[in-house]
């Protein structure tokens, strides 16, 4: 059976500026890695790399055994890698509920996904604070009830990997440890894949640890 991700060979960056070379790296079903690293290390290049947002200079990024290298972000997206990015990126002028909402983009894409209303209420269930504060605007909220909206986001679409970039950054100890036990509650659901700087916070989490320094990735 084919790794739910596998990366191998793969060089990235910013046009002649190669940040990382030959990685390689295999991500199996319901399994949990973690990525850590000091900054600028190529960690957030290497995922922006791995979900297109980047394109890659050399290397393949397989899903589920298929060769996804030559997709754009989108496609990627829909095939089953769900993102949850530095920064967190919700649209502070929506309310909660649109900013879940606009996952039903790719339903026609995406007939295996089943009703919204159901997958909502899913992440609700897991989120219970985004359900009473589903009216109120993305920006309003506190840096933990964003980490959640953007982590329930990535969720409705049902990913078969789930990709966290610095998911602490910025959050006080006492949200970190919530948030530690939410992505505790997630693991065996589908491959996880963490990238932080903060080695405690993935050392409770994953089943394997790599490490990335100067643009090579290896064993922690």
């Amino acid at each position: 059976m084919s790794a739910a991700l596998q990366v191998e060979g793969l060089q990235g960056g910013y046009g002649r500026l190669s940040v990382f070379r030959d990685v390689a790296l295999a991500l199996e079903r319901q399994q949990t890695i973690g990525l850590v690293g000091p900054n600028g290390a190529g960690k957030t290049t290497l995922l922006k790399t791995i979900v297109g947002s980047l394109p890659s200079a050399a290397g393949t990024v397989m899903l589920d055994g298929i060769d996804i290298t030559g997709r754009p972000a989108y496609q990627r997206a829909r095939a089953g890698i769900g993102l949850v990015p530095e920064g967190r990126h919700i649209f502070a002028t929506l309310s909660v509920y649109d900013n879940l909402a606009l996952t039903r983009a790719v339903e026609a894409d995406r007939t295996d996904l089943g009703p919204f209303e159901t997958r909502l209420a899913e992440v609700y269930e897991i989120f219970p604070r985004l359900q009473e504060r589903a009216g109120q605007l993305g920006g309003s909220l506190s840096g933990g009830e964003q980490q959640m909206l953007a982590i329930a986001r990535a969720l409705l679409l049902r990913p078969k990997v789930l990709m966290l970039d610095e998911p602490t950054q910025g959050l006080a100890p006492i949200v970190i440890r919530g948030l530690a036990g939410t992505l505790a509650a997630l693991k065996g659901r589908f491959a996880i894949l963490i990238v932080e700087q903060n080695r405690a916070f993935v050392e409770r989490l994953a089943d394997r640890l790599l490490f990335m320094r100067s643009g090579t990735v290896a064993p922690a």
